[in-house]
């Protein structure tokens, strides 16, 4: 498992990470608080917004 944190400052930034996290074979979370998404989920990751510093944690 690794982690990181992110912050994503406009839609277009939401687009490119969740298009990136597509290509990968491995589950992507994207966590605020206790609420966790599909990292490959556009429309999960954009309900979380922009501006805010969210955990990305990939299950390796």
């Amino acid at each position: 498992m690794t982690s990181g944190e992110v912050i994503f400052n406009n839609v277009e930034e939401i687009v490119h990470f969740v298009n990136q996290a597509e290509k990968i074979r491995w589950d992507v979370d994207v966590c605020l608080g206790s609420c966790i998404v599909d990292g490959k989920s556009l429309l999960g990751v954009m309900s979380f917004g922009t501006g805010k510093k969210l955990k990305i944690v990939i299950h390796n």
